[in-house]
């Protein structure tokens, strides 16, 4: 699933194939990936917060996204809001940690769904190095959406 989700980010949103994002795990409440420096560096050699900043958004779509794959949920996932905190210059690779700020019920994400009714998400994002020292953190406000019809 996670494969299947990788191949459709480079092909769908080519920018994540520029910076090299990588997916890594998953499970229902955390999506963990990383991208090299080099594609994603600044002119002082470290993070470039461009990147950083589009490394976070995606990341946390993307553990939404799986999560309503799981749950058979078809839906579009789109970024309402966000708030980056900048602590310290990352002079290394970027390892993303994406979290939801509670558990979320996804079969009665479904239902709402199901419902033509939308469904507001909220996630925390962490820049970190290998290590995991946090080098800034997001938070995020997603919104799932009822797909429209296909016009023809």
């Amino acid at each position: 699933m996670i494969k299947s989700l990788q191949d459709f980010l480079y092909s769908h949103i080519p920018l994540t194939k520029e910076m090299r994002l990588e997916l890594v795990s998953f499970n229902e409440s955390t999506l963990t990936a990383k991208a090299p420096l080099l594609p994603n560096i600044n002119d002082k050699g470290s993070a470039f917060g461009g990147s950083s900043s589009a490394l976070m958004i995606i990341s946390a779509w993307s553990l939404i996204k799986l999560c309503c794959d799981t749950h058979q949920i078809n839906a579009d996932i789109v970024i309402h809001e966000n708030h980056t905190q900048w602590q310290k210059p990352l002079y290394d690779d970027l390892f993303l940690e994406a979290n939801f700020t509670e558990k979320y019920n996804f079969k009665a994400v479904k239902h709402r769904i199901e419902k033509n009714k939308h469904f507001r998400v909220q996630c925390e994002i962490k820049l970190v190095d290998v290590d995991a020292n946090i080098y800034s953190t997001m938070t995020a406000y997603y919104v799932i959406i009822p797909k429209k019809e296909e016009s023809l």
